[in-house]
């Protein structure tokens, strides 16, 4: 089992503090967005928000700022900061499609969280809500007492719709995903690498690729990064897909690929709808025999 880092010296975590508390107090954080690429129209259909400290800064990747965060009691402070400045960039950008935010699950049944706080900034900033996709990881605690459900409800209610991230990174994921009933399910990215070369993982996203066809919940493969794993996909039928073969996460973000270059070759989508149909004739005979 691996050991935690070691916590930072007195002096090396009052500096910390200092320099979170400024990146706090004068909003100095750098939305980033990647994209989000419909795998079968080759088009992107939105965005996930991503953030970033100042640049320089010993707190610019997103993992030390967080870790920074919950050591000095400021992660709500700092997730309220990261929803504003995202919301304000993409307001400015004018991108369209939806936008992914990320939301930690825990934080939702704070008695401090600001209720309201995500729809007011939306109407001050003319971004439709029905927009916004509320993204919920597993690697955040889940309220076992129902509160976390009761307020992702809440998001609901108003129009939101919900995302489950990192899908198979933890334990609990299948529970929340009958819990929920999000709109997406995105599969963590352990899972899409060499996608193509693995039967296991091919057998496990096969799987969840069926459940949500069945449950009607659009599936979202994470880290993808080489053609073969997007094929691979394809024929899975995954219809969603992010990664750095598609897009970067970026300032102004843009796709990596032309429509072109993303869909199936016509004679691959060809043979498979041939080999549906085929399938589609067959049941009504052996029905016949039996």
């Amino acid at each position: 089992m691996s050991t935690p880092p070691p916590l930072p010296s007195a002096t090396l975590m009052a500096a910390e503090r200092a320099e979170l508390e400024q990146i706090l107090r004068l909003e100095l954080l750098e939305p980033v967005f990647q994209p989000i690429m419909d795998l079968r129209s080759g088009t992107a259909i939105g965005h996930e928000a991503l953030i970033r400290g100042p640049r320089g800064s010993t707190l610019y990747a997103p993992s030390r700022l967080f870790q920074a965060a919950i050591r000095h009691d400021h992660q709500l402070q700092l997730e309220l900061l990261c929803r504003k400045c995202s919301l304000a960039r993409f307001a400015e950008l004018k991108p369209g499609g939806l936008l992914f935010l990320n939301v930690t699950a825990s934080l939702l049944s704070s008695p401090d969280h600001q209720h309201g706080f995500t729809a007011d900034l939306l109407r001050q900033l003319d971004i439709p809500l029905e927009s916004i996709v509320i993204e919920l990881s597993e690697q955040h605690p889940f309220d076992h007492q129902g509160l976390t459900r009761a307020a992702v409800e809440h998001y609901r209610s108003m129009g939101f719709q919900i995302a489950i991230d990192d899908l198979g990174a933890g334990y609990s994921g299948l529970r929340l995903w009958s819990e929920l009933q999000p709109e997406f399910v995105k599969i963590d990215k352990h899972f899409i690498s060499d996608l193509d070369r693995d039967p296991v993982k091919r057998e496990f996203v096969q799987s969840i690729g069926r459940i949500g066809r069945n449950l009607r919940c659009q599936i979202l493969a994470e880290g993808i990064e080489r053609y073969e794993e997007m094929r691979a996909l394809q024929q899975m039928g995954i219809g969603l897909g992010q990664g750095f073969l598609l897009g970067m996460p970026s300032t102004c973000p843009q796709p990596l690929l032309r429509p072109d270059q993303i869909r199936r070759p016509l004679h691959v989508r060809s043979g498979q709808a041939a080999r549906q149909l085929f399938h589609l004739m067959r049941q009504p005979m052996q029905r016949l025999r039996g």
